[in-house]
C-alpha cells in the first residue's frame, strides 16, 4: 500500500466516519483472516492480537480522583487511538495481494485506508 495518503481529502469528517463505519464489518473479517494467513508478516500479527487482546481486556485506566474534568473519556481515545494506529500499520506493513484476497467490502481498501488515515489525522489536528 502506498505510504503517501492522499490528505486533505476532499470529504467531511463526519462523512469519512460514515464510510469507514460501513466498512467495520469488512475490516474484521480481513484482521481475523491476516492472523490465519501464514504470509502475514509477524509484526501485523502481533498488533492485531495484541490490541484485540488490549480491547476486551477488563483491565484499563481510570482517573477516580479527578472529579472535576471528565476523565472517563481518555478510556475511550486511548482505545479508538490504539485501534486507527493497528489499522493504519496493517494496511501499510501487510502485503498488498494478501490485503486485496481477504478484503471483500465494494470500495477498494486503498480508498477505506486512506478515509481511516483521514479521520486519525483530524483527530490528532482537533486535540492540538
Amino acid at each position: 500500500m502506498e505510504t503517501n495518503k492522499l490528505y486533505p481529502l476532499d470529504i467531511s469528517f463526519k462523512e469519512a466516519l460514515k464510510k469507514v463505519a460501513k466498512g467495520i464489518p469488512a475490516l474484521l473479517k480481513l484482521l481475523f483472516r491476516l492472523v490465519k494467513e501464514k504470509n502475514t508478516p509477524l509484526q501485523i500479527k502481533l498488533w492485531i492480537v495484541g490490541t484485540a487482546i488490549y480491547i476486551i481486556s477488563p483491565l484499563n485506566l481510570t482517573f477516580k480522583t479527578f472529579k472535576r474534568f471528565p476523565f472517563k473519556i481518555i478510556n475511550y481515545i486511548d482505545d479508538i487511538a490504539l485501534i486507527l494506529v493497528t489499522i493504519q500499520k496493517t494496511l501499510d506493513n501487510t502485503p498488498k495481494e494478501i490485503l486485496d484476497k481477504y478484503w471483500d467490502y465494494s470500495m477498494p481498501i486503498e480508498e477505506w485506508g486512506d478515509l481511516v488515515f483521514k479521520i486519525q489525522t483530524d483527530i490528532k489536528t482537533f486535540r492540538h
